[in-house]
């Protein structure tokens, strides 16, 4: 069973080595005790606590909204009344766990955002909560993204330690956003230092190196990323990035090619390739790329987004409107009338 929940948002201040960022604010604890005492199934606790995260404080709920500024962690969420998908997710474990109910972190294996900021490549991850109801293969995944579908998730279970991990991971490059490079620098030393098998850690410190101008100490980071975790392509479009930018150009084409074979099966992967293209020109190439995309996962309705784009791009009016339609489709129903103006603009049709 799947309960659906909306988004949520980010925060800033670094903890000191022995805080443990996911601990829950004796506020919180209450504030669960009291909204779900008349529940007496995993069920109805869960779905309890989930619609008090977001109903107004006027009902009795935090009013929770989404801002992916900042991770923040369970104490600054219940402050601040706002959180991203990995600090909803702590909040929602640490909710669960004060009213005696087994929640765990896990990882949507289908889920995932590439995106280019500069010269650097980032791969955002998507984590969600799941609670076991006490039924033999019987599982509650709170998922914090009201664009994922729910067919596309596979659920792999995350230690605690590498949550905490990727927590100080999303920090360090939000410090970065900041041009905090020294604060930025000690979040992603924290990261590999709770858990130094996780490539992310490694990726992110290269990441800051390389805008400190510590070009071979990033060199050695990313290695590092790569040697962890030989499935992540991004250390790999990093390296190739820092590479070419030092003209090893063969040497980058190396990583280049790794890091395509490694992301070849990822749809959002291929959808990133696919905008990249368009924006240089690359029309057909980048109509290669989301056709792949929509291949991978049909119902992400972004993905019609881009292939609309693409065949306006190469003067295929028709092929966009039935790209758009299929956008429509698959998008959520608050959504869809953004993509009713797009058609109608399209189709010429008269308001």
């Amino acid at each position: 069973m799947r309960l659906r929940a909306l988004p949520f948002l980010l925060a800033v201040v670094l903890l000191s080595a022995g805080e443990d960022p996911f601990e829950a604010p004796q506020e919180l604890q209450a504030f669960a005790r009291q909204h779900t005492q008349n529940q007496m199934s995993v069920t109805g606790k869960v779905g309890a606590l989930l619609r008090a995260f977001f109903a107004p404080p006027e009902e009795g709920g935090l009013g929770i909204s989404y801002d992916n500024t900042f991770t923040r962690t369970p104490i600054e969420a219940w402050r601040d009344r706002k959180a991203n998908c990995l600090s909803l997710t702590s909040l929602c474990v640490a909710a669960c766990r004060s009213v005696g109910l087994e929640a765990r972190y896990g990882e949507s294996l289908r889920i995932s955002r590439w995106r280019r900021a500069g010269t650097t490549i980032r791969y955002e991850r998507h984590i969600v909560a799941v609670v076991p109801t006490g039924s033999i293969g019987q599982e509650i995944v709170a998922d914090f993204l009201p664009e994922v579908r729910r067919n596309s998730q596979l659920v792999a279970a995350l230690e605690p330690r590498r949550v905490m991990a990727l927590f100080y991971s999303n920090r360090a490059v939000e410090l970065l956003d900041e041009a905090k490079q020294q604060e930025a620098q000690q979040a992603a030393l924290r990261s590999i230092q709770v858990d130094p098998k996780l490539g992310v850690g490694w990726n992110i410190l290269g990441v800051v190196q390389r805008a400190q101008g510590q070009e071979a100490e990033a060199e050695h980071s990313f290695l590092r990323a790569i040697e962890a975790d030989p499935r992540d392509g991004a250390p790999c479009g990093n390296l190739e990035s820092l590479l070419k930018g030092q003209g090893r150009d063969a040497e980058a084409q190396v990583y280049r090619d790794r890091g395509l074979e490694v992301r070849k099966k990822d749809p959002f992967f291929n959808a990133f390739l696919a905008e990249e293209a368009l924006a240089d020109s690359h029309f057909e190439e980048a109509e290669k790329r989301i056709k792949q995309a929509i291949r991978l996962l049909s119902q992400e309705p972004d993905f019609h987004l881009i292939h609309a784009r693409v065949c306006l791009a190469l003067g295929k009016p028709k092929q966009a409107i039935k790209a758009l339609e299929q956008a429509r489709k698959w998008a959520m129903p608050e959504m869809q009338a953004r993509f009713d103006a797009k058609l109608a603009l399209l189709k010429g049709d008269k308001p």
